[in-house]
């Protein structure tokens, strides 16, 4: 019933149709439809990020809900939509990595974040 919604507001248009800049503009005013649809589009992706980085359905779970909540706090604040996807990679990422030292979980120092305050060892 949602689609139909989104569909009669977007003059017939097919929620795949429309572009992220334009969903995360509707869902920063509150249109529940656009923030659905980005779910739609992004969830499965976030959830395999934080299933990529060795993390239980449990604690991919958290890292998704994590990651979502983090975007509805920031999503006026998203001055490139049409990079929202790199967006949540990256902050699923992070909170993957996060979760893994919450946990206990090992992780090797090549595949920790970079911080962009350290400079790196290596010169290029």
């Amino acid at each position: 019933m949602q689609t139909m919604v989104l569909d009669e507001r977007l003059d017939g248009r097919t929620p795949a149709e429309v572009e992220t800049p334009e969903l995360v503009a509707r869902a920063s005013n509150g249109d529940q439809v656009a923030w659905d649809q980005l779910v739609d589009r992004y969830g499965g992706m976030v959830w395999a990020v934080a299933r990529a980085h060795g993390l239980g359905a449990r604690d991919a779970s958290d890292v998704s809900q994590v990651t979502w909540l983090l975007l509805a706090q920031h999503l006026g604040a998203i001055r490139q939509p049409e990079r929202l996807g790199v967006w949540l990679l990256r902050t699923a990422t992070r909170e993957a990595y996060r979760m893994r030292r919450l946990r206990g979980y090992e992780v090797p120092e090549h595949q920790q974040p970079r911080d962009p305050c350290r400079p790196s060892s290596k010169v290029l």
